[in-house]
This record gives C-alpha cells, structure tokens and sequence, in this order.
C-alpha cells in the first residue's frame, strides 16, 4: 500500500480526488489531506508519503514553496502539482524543484490513472535499486572482514603477490604508503588455562579490533594460535621518533585492556616504520621478534628500542638473503651452516629466552617460505608455536629447512621431468626429419650443453643413440610390414645414405637390412 497526501484548500477537491483514486485503485492508497501549505509540510514530514498530489494555490505557503520545503526533507516523494489554471507559467519552477507532473483541474480519470501508474513505476524501481543496493552493502558487509583476513595474512606469511594483494587493498580502500606491525603475543597455558583461553579467543580478538580500529585505523589479523597481528598506517606529518613513542602508548593500552578486562598478561611487538607492502611485511617479522624481551616476558616493546640498545644488533637482511641463495641454489650444506649460524645468534648462548628465539626464528622462516614459493607459512606458525623448550624448537626449525629444500629440489625434479617429456614428445614428432640435439634444445630453450646432459640424467643414453634407436626400431617395422622396398624404408626413417642406413643398422641389429628381411621372410607363414 502506498501513502498519498492530497493537498488543495477546497475539501470538495480532496474528496472527490480520493473517491476517484479509490476506484481506479481499490486499496491501494493510505490518505492523507491538508488544506494549506504549511499542513501539507507538517503531514509529509510526519508520515512520509509516497506520492503528494499539490494544489499550486492555497492560502498562506504557497504550492511550490511546500514543494521546496518536502523535497528538502524527503527527496524521493513523487510530487504531482495541481492547478485551476493554466500551468505552463509554473512549469519551469516546478520541473526545477523535481516535481514530476502537472494535473489540470477539473483532472479527469485517465490522467489521473496514468499519473498515479508512472509514480508508481518509478517508486517500485526506486525500491528494486535499493534493496540491491542493501543486498550489496550486505554482501560487501561478510566480504570485508574476509578481504582483511586474507590481505593479512599474505602479509604474515610473507606471500606479498602483487596483483592480488593490490586487489585486496583497493576493495577495502587502502591508500597506505607507510606503516609499521604490532604483534600481541598471549601467554601459552597448558590444560584448564588454555581451554579457557580458547573459549575467550573471539571475544578477544572483537575486542582487541574494535579498539584499536577505532584509534588507529588498522587491519586487524585473525588470532593464530596465541598472536594477533595489527597493521597500522604511519598518520601524515608524524615523524619516525614521535611515531615510535606514540605507537608504545597504544601498545600500553592494549596491555591495560587485555589485562583488566580479561585477566591476561600479554607481550607487544612493535615493528619499524616501512614502506609499500613488503615493508609491511617485514615490520611484521620485527614485531614477533621482540614480542618478548630478556628480562619480562609481558610487556610492550619496539623493534627499534631492541636493535639501538646497548650490545645487540639486528640481523644483517645480506644475511637471511645469503641463506635465501643457498636454498635456491639447492646447496644443502652451505643452508645448514648459515642456518646454524643464524640460529646461534638468535639463541646467544642460551641467554635470550624461549619466546625470543621462537620469534626470531619464526621470522626468519617465513622469509624463507616466502622467498622459495612455499604455502607453508602457516603450518610453520603452527609447528614452532607448540615446541615448548629449546631443543624441541630447534629441531622443529632446522626440520622446516630440510623441508623447504626438499620441496625445491622436488620442484627442480619435476621442471627437468616436464622439459625431458616435451623433449621426447618433440624427437617423436621429427624423428624421421634431419633432426639435431641443438634444434631440440632450442625447442626446450636449453643450452645444448646442458640439454645434452639432462637428456642423457633421465633417458639413460644420449641424444644420438636414442634417434638411432628410434629409427632402426622403426625401419624394423616397415621391414616386417614387406609393403617399401629398403631404399625407400631408408629415406621413410629419416636416412639420406641407403649405404650408411644399411651400416647403422647392422650395428644395432647385427645384421643388414637385407639380411633381417630374409630372416623375417623365412620366419613367416608358407
């Protein structure tokens, strides 16, 4: 049913309006009437109708200035002006103000009905258009939280893909230049405890991310395991120190919060100011790296407070990508050792505690796994999250590597498997042409050098032996077949030298040709 407000200072009008719009469409319209202006204005207001049919003349507001003051209110009523005469004079005025057509009295039933149609129309597609749009605010309401999650994660795990990562930060409006990483760290119970921290785990995390999104306007990442990453934009005009303590102080009231309203200590770790996505994602690993510290194990500490305090030094970035090289490289021994190298340093002795080490080596994997394509990262969290003493940790971390380096020199197997198939594909093709090793290494954009050794590693013979062998094979058959003479068997095989055909043939079959047919011949059925 839709609300209709008949405004005209004559109640014989309204009436007689009404009665003609109640036949044409029995219940279809809710009534209203206003006898002037400013009635008409409190009504609208009021009850919001859909439609309002407006008498031009009236005392005291004026039909146009009532329109004025509606349309101001309700932009979407369908206004039908209503005059005794003529009523070009008015059309301009009102066409200006959105009124959507004009009635001569006396109005007769069919424009009546044809108006009332047209309104209508337009009032249903109004609708139409805004429940999709509510439909796609909804959607985009349940799509965001995912984008967030999905966006964060490529930042935790180090899978910085260009495009997609792009993709993700435009539907949720990022224009981010630079920003840094918060990591917050709850302690890891054991029994009761943890249950009861698995149980809060979603009220934490709501908690954690309406508070801080509220203040500063970051992305929030899942609660993985006992870690709830932040990416926070640098605010424009803040300089790196000012920045630094700012970001402390929310990392305090992070701590107050997560303490008063749940009873929980919690470590922070602030990562360094960077820039672009990759920067995002290093201040990630910053910030697991110092989600604890040698002498506290719940508190709020920054990356670079870490690094420029008195004796210790970050780990050389030429350092982890020296072990990158290794690992691309396949060479298995020279990762172990700086591994091993890069393990001593995070561990110092013994001196640095569990968490420490944890999250530097954490860190320090995920850069791999990132480094050499693996979708790893998250298992990897998973895996050294639960070593609950050093040395479980170390073995944990050192048998990620070896799985790292597996999964490379799989992925090295099966590139050669696929360049030998389409090799091999390629020789079955042209076999009987003047084929060459360097054409089919070209095919396969190798080196012939290199071609000739991966070729001979999987077929067990070379390059040549296997063509010949191809060949004779195949000059067997049509000798059998009886069908070509041997000259023409010869040139079939891709031979050009009937003399040297018979010569290589004898040498692979220890006969000639000639010989093999008569031997074939006598074999056979009288």
């Amino acid at each position: 049913m839709y609300r209709l407000l008949i405004a005209d200072d004559e109640a014989l009008e309204r009436e007689g309006l009404e009665l003609m719009i109640r036949h044409i469409f029995p219940d279809e319209f809710e009534f209203l009437h206003a006898e002037n202006g400013r009635k008409a204005i409190q009504l609208a207001e009021e009850h919001r109708p859909d439609i309002i049919f407006m008498d031009i003349k009236m005392p005291g507001i004026q039909g146009l200035e009532a329109v004025r003051q509606i349309l101001s209110k309700l932009p979407s009523a369908q206004i039908v002006m209503i005059t005794a005469h003529d009523y070009f004079s008015y059309a301009k005025e009102g066409l200006l103000l959105g009124v959507r057509d004009y009635l001569l009295k006396p109005a007769r039933r069919e424009e009546v009905a044809d108006v009332l149609k047209q309104a209508i129309a337009v009032i249903q597609e109004e609708k139409r258009r805004r429940n999709e749009q509510l439909e796609l605010q909804e959607k985009l309401a349940h799509l965001l939280p995912l984008a967030e999650n999905e966006l964060t994660l490529m930042l935790m795990l180090e899978h910085v893909q260009g495009l997609e990562l792009e993709q993700l930060a435009g539907l949720l409006e990022l224009q981010w230049s630079k920003g840094y990483a918060m990591v917050l760290s709850f302690p890891r119970h054991s029994g009761a405890a943890w249950e009861e921290f698995q149980q809060a785990k979603r009220e934490i995390y709501e908690t954690v991310k309406q508070f801080a999104k509220a203040g500063l306007g970051c992305l929030a990442g899942p609660l993985i395991g006992h870690q709830l990453a932040l990416f926070i934009p640098l605010p424009p005009g803040r300089t790196g120190y000012s920045q630094r303590v700012s970001s402390m102080d929310w990392g305090e009231r992070l701590r107050t919060l997560m303490e008063q309203r749940f009873g929980l200590p919690v470590s922070i770790g602030i990562g360094s100011i960077r820039e672009g996505w990759d920067g995002l994602s290093r201040s990630y690993r910053e910030a697991v790296r110092v989600c604890a510290d040698h002498h506290d194990s719940f508190s709020v500490h920054h990356y670079d407070d870490i690094i420029h305090s008195s004796g210790q030094t970050a780990v050389s970035l030429d350092e982890e990508k020296r072990l990158l090289d290794a690992l691309l490289q396949r060479s298995k021994q020279e990762a172990l050792e700086r591994f091993s190298m890069l393990y001593a340093y995070f561990e110092q002795d013994g001196e640095r505690p569990l968490p420490v080490v944890r999250g530097e080596v954490t860190g320090l994997l995920l850069f791999l796994a990132r480094g050499v394509h693996s979708a790893a990262g998250a298992e990897i969290l998973a895996s050294l999250s639960a070593a609950e003493d050093p040395a479980s940790l170390r073995l944990s971390a050192e048998s990620w590597l070896e799985r790292l380096l597996h999964s490379l020199e799989q992925e090295q197997e099966h590139n050669r498997s696929h360049v030998h198939q389409r090799a091999l594909l390629y020789i079955s093709q042209k076999y009987k042409e003047d084929i060459s090793m360097e054409q089919t290494a070209e095919y396969v954009n190798l080196s012939p050098h290199y071609f000739s050794k991966l070729f001979r590693q999987h077929a067990g013979e070379t390059f040549i032996d296997y063509i010949t062998r191809l060949r004779i094979n195949e000059a067997k058959r049509l000798i059998a077949g009886d069908q070509l003479n041997l000259k023409e068997i010869c040139y079939e095989v891709g031979y050009k030298d009937p003399n040297y055909f018979s010569r290589v043939f004898k040498k692979a079959a220890g006969m000639t040709p000639s010989e093999f047919r008569q031997q074939h011949e006598k074999q056979g059925p009288c």
